[in-house]
């Protein structure tokens, strides 16, 4: 029955988790699609240190579960440990077709070398107060697989998605990084073949969180137990176990290690099963034993309380890393530097604080149904290749989706209304009117007014200057009497220069030009209140101008809060004797 209820638990969690990263329908996802990924390790401890309260009550569940059950986690939850005993199911498999005896030479006990994944975990934990979510984006196990799910897995089902039916489906652009995408590949790979190799080696020796679970799944409460006067020794846990911690030779479960798969029960047949055991007896002695104080000289009271001190030493760390972070230290609006060099996500408060939270897993890049969610290369610097950030000429941010905050399982992206959402300044907006259409070809287009969710984009009447060379005496008039100074002679005097970005369409050259030469056209030319733009990037994204637009975003460090247009409401006309018109 354990081992029915991990695969079943193994299944649904697999099933949610490729279900949630394919997402091509380019809509917002429902609440059970993201479900798995809110019950990682991680990104628990993140959100709970960001303030988000269902993320603490996942971690508090984890942490009580554990000394509880043992690591049930590493098997029941762990995206990259259930694929991990889906390769070891399929070497197995592969062993039995073959005719190959199962000797268990591959998962034989080995002694446990602590010292390298408590190295590992301490360096980690250094790394974070230093590089904050930097190190943990590369060696948690859950962004691992969900890195290879967004990057890998999604461009795959959308091009085989385009090949069955008409309606083009986009993905993101993770096919730019080119053989830079190989690194997350290997990454997902390289547990996959030790544990073609050698079962659970990664859990047990390089994994961080296995690490730190183990030093939580010391004595648990319920635990696998060996009876030596049950055991005939038959070596048939021995040969199942993945882990390779199950100890024959001293009716010995090495629980650090035990990752909670219960297949060795499933195997044994004389009576080794989970029992609920006092946590205060001595060792050896909790399922009737009476072994030699000398086999069990490292599970000793003394040893388990200094390597739990050594442990939750650890746990300190990254949380005094993540919790440390410079926030305060990010420019606001006031100090007039304020800029970024690339936009975070709305609801990640300030670009500093999410890539200081955020391991880029893509589960909000795979969710956003507009695409200008993209993984960045260098627009965030070293700390943010492969975590997103907005690319407006991919795309823009939809007035009404809140799909990134609502799927962010770390707290990068805290959670936003939609009223929220419709007020918070990720960018600024700026109209280059030397490239717009308006100005240059002398044509209305209004394409970016119309796209503007908040208004901040309005058109105004206004003279366009209009100039013909053939008709110019090059007198200067023009030049003169421009209040912007737009309006420049050309070395050599021939030929007059209109500075369009300096021109606001007064249409005084035009009065002035004796010959005609200078004329105004009256046109509806874009103005921009940027006390309303809340940076979405729909003016840019419809802007036609190529290749650089007219209408430009410029992120900011620190998100701000726009103002709303209030339009005042239609008076009822007066009632009157005679018809008022």
């Amino acid at each position: 029955m354990w081992r029915f209820l991990r695969i079943v638990c193994a299944f649904l969690v697999g099933f949610l988790l490729v279900w949630g990263f394919i997402n091509l329908c380019n809509t917002e996802p429902a609440a059970w699609e993201y479900l798995v990924e809110r019950v990682q390790f991680i990104p628990a401890l993140l959100g709970t240190l960001s303030g988000v309260a269902w993320a603490g009550v996942v971690l508090g569940a984890l942490v009580v579960l554990t000394p509880i059950f043992g690591r049930v986690y590493c098997s029941f939850l762990c995206p990259l440990g259930i694929a991990q005993d889906i390769v070891i199911r399929l070497h197995r498999a592969m062993d039995h077709l073959r005719g190959k005896k199962s000797t268990g030479s591959a998962h034989r006990f080995t002694p446990p070398v602590p010292y390298v994944r408590y190295t590992v975990l301490v360096l980690v934990a250094v790394g974070s107060l230093f590089t904050g979510a930097a190190i943990l984006a590369w060696v948690d196990p859950y962004s691992i697989c969900a890195r290879f799910l967004a990057g890998v897995l999604n461009p795959l089902a959308a091009d085989a998605a385009n090949m069955l039916r008409d309606e083009q489906v986009t993905a993101p652009a993770w096919s730019r990084y080119g053989w830079l995408l190989l690194l997350v590949g290997g990454m997902f790979l390289l547990p996959l073949i030790l544990a073609w190799w050698r079962g659970r080696i990664y859990c047990n020796t390089l994994c961080p969180v296995g690490a730190l679970l183990g030093l939580l799944s010391r004595r648990p409460l319920i635990r696998i137990g060996m009876d030596p006067n049950s055991c005939v020794r038959c070596a048939a846990c021995v040969r199942a176990c993945k882990a390779q911690c199950i100890d024959l030779k001293n009716y010995r479960v090495d629980t650090t290690r035990c990752v909670n798969c219960y297949d060795c029960i499933s195997a044994c047949e004389h009576g080794l099963r989970p029992h609920l055991v006092n946590p205060f007896a001595a060792p050896g002695t909790e399922f009737g034993g009476s072994l030699s104080r000398k086999n069990h000289s490292a599970d000793s009271p003394m040893s388990t309380s200094r390597r739990a001190f050594l442990g939750l030493l650890a746990m300190s760390v990254p949380v005094a890393a993540v919790t440390s972070r410079p926030a305060a230290a990010t420019p606001t609006p006031a100090d007039g530097n304020n800029t970024a060099p690339a936009t975070s996500p709305p609801g990640s408060v300030s670009v500093p604080r999410f890539l200081s939270h955020c391991t880029g897993c893509g589960l909000c890049i795979t969710a956003c149904p507009t695409r200008v969610l993209q993984p960045a290369t260098l627009q965030h610097g070293f700390s943010g290749f492969l975590k997103p950030y907005l690319d407006f000429t991919q795309g823009f941010c939809n007035f009404d989706c809140t799909a990134c905050s609502s799927v962010c399982p770390v707290g990068a992206i805290l959670p936003l209304s939609r009223a929220e959402k419709k007020r918070t300044q990720i960018a600024l907006a700026s109209f280059h009117s030397e490239r717009c259409i308006v100005y240059g070809h002398q044509t209305e287009c209004g394409a970016c007014t119309e796209h503007c969710p908040t208004k901040a984009l309005s058109t105004i009447e206004g003279k366009v200057p209009c100039y013909t060379p053939e008709n110019c005496i090059t007198c200067g008039a023009c030049v003169d009497i421009c209040p912007q100074h737009a309006l420049s002679l050309q070395p050599g005097g021939e030929h007059v220069q209109i500075d369009r970005a300096k021109c606001i369409a007064c249409g005084k050259c035009s009065r002035v030009c004796p010959t005609g030469a200078m004329t105004s056209k009256r046109l509806m030319v874009p103005v921009l209140d940027s006390k309303l733009c809340i940076g979405c990037g729909a003016c840019a994204y419809a802007c036609p101008v190529r290749p650089e637009r007219a209408m430009q975003i410029t992120p900011l460090s620190r998100h701000g809060s726009a103002e709303v247009l209030h339009e005042a409401p239609a008076q009822n006309p007066v009632s009157a004797d005679e018809f008022p018109f």
